[in-house]
């Protein structure tokens, strides 16, 4: 049985369909779904009840999620013992990133735990979500991830163990020369409402707006990048963490709205799995301890550090 094979089955009980597991996966959902019939004819058996929509696991293959949830552990924890005594992983680290705070924030961390070429950083990027599954199968050593009050109870303090980093601001900008103070209806560039800047978006930002505003969808998109590029683009109105938004403002391509329109305020956490704290390598416990040693000297521009707050 193949750590792959075991991954794909559990992506698709984690995600409820196949198109979800293959947006998990990283492939287009012909490719996914030719790789479940390549499974599916390795062993002889098929694992999937394809008379239901969406297709969902056979009752049999359901009841055995913990045992393949053990073995999946089981081999990556080979696979990285194996690579340990090769001398291959000995100094290695993962870190397991929300997608906005891939591009500004987790170079820092990478060289925080990572400086003086002591540790090679492997870095993953995935929904908050996606996030804490790795964490909890050990598949990251080190998770950063964006949190609200609303939502900090979804990291279960019996399970994870939780170092604040910093603050920041989810702020509305606009192409600088293209917002009208006077106008009743905004154009706003939107992120899908089942990731979590989208619920933040929804939530936090929208039902706060001036009264008599209302707002029309130009796009969406789920990448702060894309948010980025769309704005710059003169598109609409979009909301960004400060850290990936303050270049552009810096020089006078995007206008900060932040007087005018409402903000949300995110903390940036790093986060760690008890259960990998308290099994993990001396090599885990050592970056985790210099990581909440040196929490509040954070140097990113657009995050608050905790010192400062």
């Amino acid at each position: 049985m193949r750590l792959e094979w075991i991954e794909d089955i559990l992506a698709v009980l984690e995600a409820g369909s196949f198109s979800g597991a293959a947006d998990r996966r990283r492939l287009t959902p012909s490719a996914f779904t030719r790789r479940i019939r390549g499974i599916e004819e390795a062993l002889g058996a098929p694992l999937f009840d394809r008379n239901r929509k969406p297709v969902t696991l056979l009752p049999h293959v359901r009841n055995m999620e913990g045992a393949l949830r053990d073995a999946a552990r089981q081999l990556r924890d080979l696979r990285l013992g194996l690579a340990e005594t090769q001398g291959q992983g000995a100094s290695r680290l993962s870190l397991g990133c929300q997608h906005a705070l891939s591009t500004m924030v987790s170079p820092w961390l990478v060289s925080s735990l990572g400086r003086r070429g002591e540790i090679a950083m492997r870095v993953r990027s995935g929904t908050r979500s996606e996030c804490q599954l790795m964490l909890l199968r050990r598949e990251v050593d080190v998770g950063l991830i964006y949190e609200t009050p609303e939502d900090a109870l979804q990291f279960d303090s019996g399970l994870f163990e939780k170092v604040t980093l910093g603050y920041e601001a989810l702020i509305p900008v606009v192409a600088a020369g293209r917002f009208d103070a006077t106008a009743t209806t905004l154009p706003i560039v939107m992120y899908p409402a089942d990731i979590y800047l989208g619920e933040v978006l929804k939530v936090q930002i929208l039902p706060h707006l001036p009264r008599g505003v209302s707002t029309y969808p130009v796009a969406e998109t789920g990448l702060t990048p894309a948010v980025l590029q769309f704005v710059r683009h003169g598109l609409g109105v979009g909301w960004l963490p400060r850290s990936v938004a303050h270049e552009a403002i810096a020089r006078g391509e995007l206008t900060d709205l932040a007087p005018d329109l409402p903000v949300a305020w995110l903390t940036v956490q790093a986060v760690q799995a008890v259960r990998a704290r308290a099994g993990g390598s001396d090599l885990v416990r050592d970056a985790w301890a210099r990581l909440t040693r040196e929490a509040a000297s954070i140097n990113v521009p657009g995050i608050v550090p905790i010192a400062t707050s």
